[in-house]
């Protein structure tokens, strides 16, 4: 989402992107600086595309394979 608005800012004919928002969990793990607020992605002020990650939150979530019913 942070790479996708870095790009669209960077496009001078740029329409609409798209905003599904992250389950808490998510936000929680990659702490990042844009916001959605009145219809429109703010990028926030942190350096770099404004994401980070608390690793030792993420090791609380481990990797599971999907599977297909």
């Amino acid at each position: 989402m942070a790479a996708a608005l870095h790009f669209d800012l960077s496009v001078h004919n740029f329409g609409i992107q798209e905003y599904l928002p992250h389950n808490d969990d998510t936000d929680r793990v990659f702490p990042h600086a844009y916001t959605f607020s009145d219809g429109a992605m703010h990028p926030g002020d942190a350096p770099g595309l404004g994401v980070d990650i608390d690793e030792a939150l993420a090791a609380q979530f481990p990797y599971r394979r999907p599977t297909c019913p």
